[in-house]
């Protein structure tokens, strides 16, 4: 039991570092707050959501759960499996300084496991609900953050900007929350080794924040001055898309990665108030999303056939 809250603690931690990193990304990158300042500001609204949609909308939960299927007295197993595969992945991605997505490598990373073990493969409708989150939430997040940077442009010099980057931060944060945090919590209730308990929140809201604290500047200069010539404007932009996708596909059940719908939104609304973009970043990050899903099942299959 040690060793899988190890694995999971690490893997929250990562998470904290590259996907909860994303919502700082606006404020910091523009001037409007320092990361150690939006973290803990981030941290409070990944608490809340968490905390708000475990009781009152759980069903990103209740699709993660039905994704993972185990033989009996092999749950344990599986879910070290997935966590290490997770870290690993995610680990060596943010050594690179490329915001990935533990959101889609765990899912990978439950079916390599799954297979290890020889157990019936999830239901296709969670699979199908897993792919149709990727698609709608990527376009949704970047048409939404191209339209907000196309619209809002007559007002874009009567206003500083930052102080809405703030509140940008803040939704972005709390609905990061919503997502990933149910998604912890799901795999590790697919195994019955935790429950939605306040107890259990908290403590992936606490371990995001250290991960945020360490090593979130790394993803912040990479989405908000490598790839995209972020100012106050484009990160309200990008952060209003961002919040719209993630809404939307947190109501419906939708499990997504707000790393892919963040950059997404980042990107167009970047383009849409004519801000610079640098494509090559922008492939990095790509291909670094194209190859999670066999990276991640891979590692957890031969991990599970070690364990």
């Amino acid at each position: 039991m040690f060793f899988i809250f190890l694995a999971f603690s690490a893997a929250v931690f990562i998470n904290g570092a590259t996907d909860a990193a994303n919502a700082l990304t606006g404020p910091v990158a523009c001037g409007a707050m320092k990361l150690s300042k939006a973290a803990l500001l981030a941290a409070g609204m990944n608490l809340l959501g968490m905390l708000t949609f475990s009781a009152l909308a759980p069903s990103v939960y209740d699709t993660v759960s039905g994704l993972a299927s185990f033989p009996r007295g092999t749950g344990a197993t599986a879910v070290s499996a997935s966590l290490i595969a997770v870290v690993l992945w995610a680990g060596a991605a943010w050594i690179l300084g490329i915001p990935t997505s533990e959101s889609h490598g765990l899912f990978a990373a439950l079916a390599g496991a799954s297979m290890a073990l020889g157990a019936p493969a999830p239901a296709g409708t969670q699979w199908i609900k897993v792919a149709v989150g990727l698609l709608l939430s990527v376009l949704g997040g970047g048409l939404s953050g191209y339209l907000a940077a196309r619209g809002l442009q007559s007002r874009r010099k009567k206003y500083s900007w930052k102080g809405a980057s703030i509140l940008g931060c803040i939704g972005t944060a709390f609905l990061h929350g919503a997502q990933d945090g149910q998604k912890f919590l799901g795999l590790m209730g697919a195994a019955g080794l935790m429950t939605r308990s306040r107890g259990a929140v908290f403590c992936c809201a606490g371990l995001m924040l250290c991960g945020t604290l360490f090593g979130g500047n790394r993803i912040v200069k990479k989405m908000g001055q490598e790839m995209a010539d972020v100012d106050a404007f484009s990160a309200v932009c990008a952060d209003l898309g961002s919040a719209a996708s993630l809404l939307a596909m947190t109501f419906f059940g939708l499990p997504v990665s707000t790393t892919h719908v963040k950059m997404t939104a980042m990107a167009c609304a970047a383009g849409g108030a004519g801000r610079q973009t640098n494509k090559s970043v922008i492939l990095q990050v790509i291909l670094a999303w194209i190859t999670t899903f066999p990276g991640c099942f891979l590692l957890a299959y031969f991990i599970t056939k070690l364990l």
